[in-house]
């Protein structure tokens, strides 16, 4: 049997009040296919990801294995209640991740345009410095205001990313991170290593890589399908 280094966690349980598009957010088709499809075969797919598993919204559970099962997604070993937080979902997901693991990848299931290279460029990172995110250089202009919505500075975007995911760590290093005490809200999984003062490097996302969160951007994803 071989032996599970590299798994990869998709939190798929975000209920989408924003989309509006009267399903749940994982299963709201695009192109024809659940919008969780899309990221889930992505990691089927890559030779780097040995096993997967997926947080789904607790009354959703069943609904995404049998999505598994349908499309043939073999590297699913657990599909798992999530939490009304991206990181207790995350967190329940941690107690499926077997002994002897090295690397955990998490990549939301609302971002349908993964592929094979975002995936290997983060496993590599991830082994090599801890702590990696997929990231693009911002280019608009970013504006720094205060809770009266003035205007504070003007941030220099030459030093400005938007992340993305996948994000990938190795596996002590993630642990570690989810284990650190406090309560600062964090909306990312690079937030949890920052806050636990750890390194994170920065890897080449991509502008395609689009999370779908409103009718306008699952528009958009029918057009770059």
């Amino acid at each position: 049997m071989r032996k599970i280094r590299t798994v990869a966690i998709v939190p798929s349980a975000g209920r989408g009040l924003r989309l509006g598009a009267g399903a749940k957010k994982p299963f709201v088709r695009l192109g024809g296919r659940p919008l969780a499809a899309y990221a889930l075969k992505a990691l089927q797919s890559c030779g780097a990801i040995d096993a997967v598993i997926i947080a789904a919204e607790p009354s959703c559970v069943g609904r995404m294995a049998r999505l598994a099962r349908q499309y043939r997604l073999t590297k699913v070993m657990a599909v798992v209640a999530g939490g009304k937080t991206r990181s207790v979902s995350v967190r329940n997901c941690f107690k499926k991740v077997p002994a002897g693991c090295e690397v955990v990848l998490i990549h939301d299931a609302a971002r349908p345009f993964l592929d094979g290279q975002m995936i290997e460029s983060a496993v590599r990172a991830a082994k090599r410095f801890g702590a990696c995110v997929a990231a693009v250089p911002e280019t608009d202009t970013v504006k720094l205001v205060d809770r009266k919505m003035s205007v504070r500075r003007t941030l220099d975007r030459s030093s400005v990313f938007r992340a993305q995911t996948p994000q990938a760590f190795r596996w002590d290093v993630i642990r570690k991170a989810y284990g650190a005490k406090g309560k600062a809200l964090v909306t990312d999984d690079a937030a949890m290593v920052e806050r636990a003062n750890g390194a994170v490097k920065i890897i080449p996302g991509s502008y395609r890589n689009i999370k779908i969160t409103t009718q306008e951007d699952l528009k958009i994803a029918e057009a770059l399908l």
